[in-house]
């Protein structure tokens, strides 16, 4: 009798680690995606100063500053995609030049746009900015500029009707990454939000500036919409 119980409780232990493999296994993908926003979490907070800093000098909500660099490089300081956009904000060397020039910033080299999180963070807020202040504020088209280029969402746009016959188009489809990419970073912003490193949000403010050629947004070279072509980032 007490062989048997014990056979009972192997059998139901066995049983229990199956069953959990099996989970595992049915759910790895999420498994998987958690841990990666765990280790971009930790990464992105030991940037929380130099967050801090653009956001303050940009007028650029910190948190959602947060969600673009953990949508762009996952808080990875020396990452290339493989369009040649650079660092924590994946900045084409167009735009950082741009942006260095309006903020009255000695012209960024690579290597610094690849180990200066401060550099990167401030370029990339200023940027961010005047999206925000080019669309008025709304926060979705300017993220989706961000990662396709101001020139290439006119396009979308102008080709669909206007911003909103685009963004319902995309909505309806579900297939739009530009669209689905705007709509991560939101979320993103909320959690950050949730987990509450920083102060209140600020309001971005400052004068608009036009744009040069090759430096619309923040892709390099956005050729359609689907899908974008921010490219994948490696290691740098």
């Amino acid at each position: 009798m007490y062989l048997s119980r014990r056979l009972l409780v192997l059998f139901a232990v066995i049983a229990a680690v199956a069953a959990g493999g099996a989970w595992a296994y049915r759910h790895e993908p999420e498994i998987r995606a958690q841990a990666r926003d765990y280790l971009a979490y930790r990464r992105i907070t030991r940037h929380r100063e130099a967050i801090a800093v653009a956001s303050r000098e940009s007028g650029v909500d910190p948190y959602l500053l947060s969600a673009i660099m953990h949508s762009e490089s996952s808080g990875r300081v020396g990452v290339v995609s493989n369009k040649g956009a650079l660092g924590l904000f994946q900045l084409s060397e167009t735009t950082a030049k741009w942006r260095a020039e309006i903020m009255g910033l000695p012209e960024p080299t690579n290597e610094q746009l690849l180990s200066d999180p401060l550099l990167n963070a401030r370029l990339g807020a200023n940027n961010v900015a005047w999206l925000l202040r080019t669309y008025d504020g709304d926060e979705l088209r300017a993220l989706c500029a961000y990662n396709a280029g101001t020139r290439r969402l006119k396009i979308l746009s102008q080709e669909a009707g206007g911003w909103e016959a685009w963004r319902a188009r995309g909505e309806a489809s579900g297939r739009s990454e530009i669209l689905e990419y705007g709509k991560k970073v939101l979320h993103y912003r909320d959690r950050f939000r949730e987990r509450g490193l920083f102060d209140d949000p600020l309001d971005p403010s400052g004068p608009n500036e036009s744009v040069p050629s090759g430096a619309e947004g923040n892709s390099v070279e956005a050729k359609d919409d689907e899908p974008s072509q921010r490219g994948e980032p490696s290691a740098g």
